[in-house]
């Protein structure tokens, strides 16, 4: 199976997932980099190891989505694979599973569509899904795994 085709398969099960039931479990970040940087700055590191250890109360972690964001009419597409590259290693260096942290490649940042989401044009967002058992879970359910690239 393709990049692609897995990449479009992990997006139709995640929002397959939030719009199928009233509760969502999963929670997004956004980390912001210097404009020509690849490497956050130590108080951007900081603020995304805090979230990380926030999220040690679901005792699963199914996947990691980074989807970069990239200044319209600039080829930063490079750029934002390597800022995914710094947070991914970041992410398995803070104990989470390598396979788990999918990048979802770029969008063009546009302030009508993210709104006062805390994105920008050299940010980097970060959707995380937990496996179950989480509030969203009904029932004794085994961890569920979704298709990994």
């Amino acid at each position: 199976m393709s990049f692609t085709a897995k990449f479009l398969t992990i997006s139709a099960l995640l929002f397959g997932v939030n719009n199928s039931i009233a509760c969502n479990p999963g929670e997004h970040h956004y980390v912001h980099f210097a404009d020509s940087s690849d490497e956050l700055s130590g108080a951007e590191a900081g603020k995304l190891g805090s979230w990380i250890v926030s999220l040690k109360k679901y005792p699963n972690h199914q996947i990691f989505l980074l989807v970069g964001y990239v200044k319209p009419a600039e080829k930063s597409e490079i750029l934002a694979k390597r800022r995914a590259k710094w947070v991914k290693d970041f992410l398995v260096q803070m104990g989470e599973d390598s396979d788990g942290v999918v990048y979802g490649g770029t969008t063009v940042y546009s302030a009508e569509k993210v709104g006062n989401s805390g994105a920008s044009p050299s940010a980097l967002a970060i959707e995380f899904v937990p496996g179950c058992p989480n509030p969203c879970c009904t029932g004794p359910q085994e961890v569920q795994e979704l298709a990994r690239p």
